[in-house]
């Protein structure tokens, strides 16, 4: 009897299966074990954000989320029902975008003021800042775990 055959492919089976064995140990590493620290993540994210609200068009809307935000505060020049309606149309975003994270969403240049947030900022101790301008506003995204 020929055993040539038989001893290549446990070969062949051993060598495959150290490869999935690989694969499995690659596709179980967590974000944050490859992150050295979880401030530059949340960093990453902050500005990554408001990026996103500056190119994002819901639906068939003409406009970018980051600027019906700006053209709801100026529509109202700035006063406090402008404010609630800009924080209604970010806060829809960031809620679905951000998920469990916690963010605190303010306009520093004409409003000075927070538009939409869903977590006292007093309370946080790892917070991580975006900034982004358009249309003569200044937002920025402060957002901790």
């Amino acid at each position: 009897m020929d055993n040539k055959g038989f001893i290549f492919t446990l070969d062949a089976v051993m060598g495959i299966s150290i490869i999935f064995i690989l694969l499995a140990a690659v596709a179980n590493l967590d974000e944050s074990q490859l992150s050295p620290n979880p401030h530059i993540r949340i960093s990453h994210n902050a500005q990554d954000t408001l990026e996103t609200m500056a190119t994002y068009k819901t639906g068939s809307e003409e406009f970018t989320v980051l600027q019906n935000v700006a053209a709801v505060l100026a529509a109202n020049k700035n006063d406090k029902t402008g404010i609630a309606s800009a924080g209604q149309v970010a806060g829809a975003y960031l809620n679905k975008t951000l998920g469990s994270a916690k963010y605190n969403f303010t306009e520093e240049g004409q409003v000075n003021n927070t538009v939409v947030a869903n977590e006292d900022m007093k309370k946080a101790d790892n917070i991580a800042v975006g900034v982004r301008s358009c249309d003569n506003y200044t937002f920025r995204l402060y957002i901790w775990d």
